[in-house]
């Protein structure tokens, strides 16, 4: 592991520019006062099962939790990310605004993930923009994140998907493979609790900026509150979460994601 430059961590971020990801996300350690890469740098990375050998050392992981005085991995929940959680400095935020004295220490790797593609929540977030949201996609393969979260963390960050429920991906529907090189019997993922936005009842897929989702979205509707620039459309959004899914609906633009529940 390298210890790359302590990330900055900002407290603010512009919803129109959602879902923040920056570069490719990739394998890292969250630590209070920065960030640790845990695999070699690739541009692109490789999927993570198609390594001869693991990319991410899990016994080096295990080191590192113990020297930080963090719970080990047996005793965490290892969650998929879709959206902005597949970076160390989202969940920093969420874990700085909770309140709560959470620990901060979290492992996050890539793995590739099967017959499960991305979309979008057909119901704006609070500050306006439109999040993404998992659903089943027989046949696709992505290449994701997924985080280790110890049990006070993972009430911290369950606290703010106010619009998903946590439901357990099995291994035998969606088949995960980890870059530490694992199989795990099952991953939690958090699906949308409205479906997801689709045209002609099939998802559509998650587009990388706010501002191409509208443009779709108006092509689609008519809908005025969504033409003009991203910004002031997630501002007008932001007024009234609802009214998205509202208008998807009455043009049938929602459908199930046909994940699990229960």
């Amino acid at each position: 592991m390298s210890l790359a430059r302590p990330d900055s961590l900002p407290r603010t971020v512009a919803p129109e520019d959602y879902p923040w990801l920056g570069p490719a996300a990739s394998s890292a350690l969250l630590l209070g006062d920065g960030v640790v890469d845990l695999e070699p740098a690739q541009d692109p990375p490789a999927p993570a099962e198609d390594r001869a050998a693991s990319a991410v050392d899990r016994a080096a992981i295990e080191r590192a939790l113990a020297a930080e005085g963090a719970a080990p991995l047996a005793e965490r929940t290892l969650v998929l990310a879709v959206g902005s959680n597949q970076t160390p400095r989202t969940i920093a935020r969420k874990y700085a605004r909770s309140g709560a004295d959470v620990p901060v220490t979290t492992p996050f790797v890539r793995c590739t993930v099967h017959d499960l593609a991305v979309g979008h929540v057909p119901r704006a977030a609070a500050p306006g923009y439109v999040p993404a949201a998992p659903y089943r996609a027989d046949g696709q393969r992505m290449e994701l994140v997924a985080t280790w979260f110890d049990a006070e963390q993972l009430a911290v960050v369950d606290r703010t998907e106010p619009n998903y429920d946590r439901v357990r991906l099995p291994a035998a529907r969606f088949p995960v493979r980890l870059a530490t090189g694992e199989e795990p019997e099952h991953v939690d993922v958090y699906a949308s609790r409205w479906g997801v936005l689709a045209r002609d009842g099939v998802p559509i897929p998650l587009r990388h900026r706010q501002q191409e989702l509208f443009d779709e979205l108006v092509a689609l509707t008519g809908d005025e509150r969504l033409i003009g620039d991203a910004a002031e459309i997630c501002a007008r959004l932001a007024e009234d979460p609802d009214a998205l899914l509202a208008l998807g609906r009455r043009h049938g633009l929602v459908a199930a994601d046909g994940l699990p529940r229960g």
